[in-house]
């Protein structure tokens, strides 16, 4: 059996490491740069409410490593042995009501979305829930077996959905991903329960090959028929270079700062000379706002009269005299452009969530290899003299 360190305290070395380059954050996973060996694991405690930088206040060699990640509003903890049942029951509950509110936004031009199966997937979660607090062993096999059944019916029906709604560049296709993500992350959290560690890193595996490409579609339409429009003058402190190589990055490893300028040298110039085009070929997703109670006539007012910078620096505007005063109308473009900042913590968020999956298969194959149950995994904690620093973050070494 490995032997295995559990600690709140960031080790010197994965400090160092992260802040030279030597080591990279993936998901819940510290692991090298080049050979992209595991070096640690992440997982959150009990005070995991906070956002993940709080809890490097201290630290300053790894502050960065864990901003503009998405952190928040990832719909996957860092580590598989911390999703149980009740945390996706909740998560599930506010992707629901996100999309009840989308639904009142997307009456205005009669898209309906399908928020039928909800029920079924809730009720799953009941199941398995009941299943893994029987006594008896057979029983509790064979009811989590039932939940599974449901959780397969799940991923099906929200594999379809996600695919419709990817396609038609809809506003909720990140909802649908996250939901198909849950999905999957219950299902292998049952083989988990029943230490069917093997056929619970296959399930991980087949779900990010499915996850995957759909992750890359939708994110590719939200980067627009032009991702220059992210590196605008008037998202300057908004949106920079480094995060949008981040995002490139993930698509193709292999691209650095300088590769993606390049990439976009030509779609500045389209983007100046003519915007128009751009607006048009702009997916629901951006085009429609997602708060019901946000009109164009807000936005806007608002606009106007708080970021008269922001228009000036647009590619086209119009204008119109009053007097002696100049008022701005804001052009379409305006309220287009003042979106994408949210655009692009959607797609980081994606990308983390796609990252965490991902990462999932190394903390069971680590599971495997220590020779430990997933019950005793999950009751790895450090020494209770560490607990006392309110940490909200263990890391977990092998050796």
């Amino acid at each position: 059996m490995s032997t295995i360190n559990a600690t709140f305290q960031v080790p010197k070395y994965i400090a160092q490491g992260l802040s030279n380059g030597t080591y990279e954050r993936v998901g819940g996973v510290i692991r090298e740069a080049n050979s992209k060996q595991v070096v640690a694991w992440l997982r959150e405690t009990g005070n995991a409410g906070k956002t993940l930088e709080s809890v490097l206040q201290n630290v300053n060699a790894m502050s960065s490593v864990l901003q503009n990640v998405g952190a928040m509003s990832s719909v996957l903890n860092l580590s598989v042995s911390t999703m149980g049942f009740a945390i996706v029951l909740n998560r599930l509950g506010v992707i629901e009501h996100q999309l009840q509110q989308a639904q009142k936004v997307l009456q205005t031009i009669d898209y309906k979305i399908d928020l039928s199966f909800y029920a079924n997937f809730r009720a799953a979660l009941d199941l398995a829930m009941n299943a893994f607090t029987m006594s008896n062993a057979e029983t509790r096999k064979i009811s989590a077996m039932h939940a599974i059944n449901r959780f397969l019916e799940a991923e099906h029906h929200y594999t379809k959905l996600t695919d419709m709604e990817i396609g038609n560049g809809s506003q909720v296709a990140d909802k649908y991903l996250s939901t198909l993500c849950l999905a999957y992350v219950t299902e292998v959290r049952c083989y988990l329960e029943l230490d069917e560690i093997d056929t619970a890193r296959r399930r991980l595996e087949e779900g990010a090959a499915i996850l995957r490409p759909r992750f890359e579609k939708h994110i590719n339409t939200l980067l627009t028929s032009n991702p220059a429009a992210y590196l605008h003058p008037s998202l300057n402190g908004q949106v920079g270079l480094n995060r949008l190589t981040k995002v490139y990055q993930w698509l193709e490893p292999e691209l650095d700062e300088s590769a993606v300028f390049d990439l976009q040298r030509e779609n500045l110039f389209k983007l100046a000379q003519n915007a128009d085009e751009w607006t048009n070929s702009l997916p629901q997703a951006i085009l429609i706002p997602k708060d019901s109670t946000t009109t164009l006539t807000n936005v806007f007012s608002g606009l106007a009269k708080n970021s008269k910078k922001f228009i000036d620096a647009l590619p086209s505007k119009s204008r119109m005299n009053a007097g002696a005063s100049e008022t701005v109308m804001p052009s379409p473009e305006t309220e287009v452009y003042g979106r994408l900042p949210a655009m692009l913590a959607l797609i980081e968020t994606m990308v983390e969530d796609d990252n965490r999956l991902t990462m999932y298969e190394s903390e069971v194959a680590a599971i495997h290899q220590s020779g430990m149950s997933f019950q005793e995994w999950q009751q790895l904690a450090p020494s209770s003299a560490a607990q006392e620093n309110g940490a909200d973050l263990m890391y977990i070494t092998m050796s």
